[in-house]
């Protein structure tokens, strides 16, 4: 996926799920392949440095995503290594 259609992704993401808290770190992984940590750190500089879509987010959403992404970061559950369901098989 290019650079600008992930960025995009990831802000349409973060608007869909905005009202629910960001989205499930499940979700997040499946979606992203990403810890909850690192999806929230780098929609968090996307949203603060306006980049790409995030540059026409309405001033009352840029704050709600801003808030979450602190929320989310601050969260303990947010720094777990994700479930061992999600580990390979056999590479112990």
């Amino acid at each position: 996926m290019h650079e600008t259609d992930n960025t995009n992704y990831m802000l349409t993401f973060a608007r869909k799920w905005r009202h629910w808290g960001g989205g499930s770190g499940e979700d997040i992984l499946v979606e992203f392949g990403l810890s909850q940590r690192e999806y929230f750190r780098k929609l968090l500089v996307l949203v603060d440095q306006r980049i790409g879509a995030a540059a026409d987010l309405p001033h009352p959403i840029r704050q709600q995503l801003t808030h979450i992404c602190h929320s989310r970061l601050r969260d303990r559950r947010t720094h777990r290594t994700p479930s061992s369901r999600y580990r390979p098989v056999g590479l112990d």
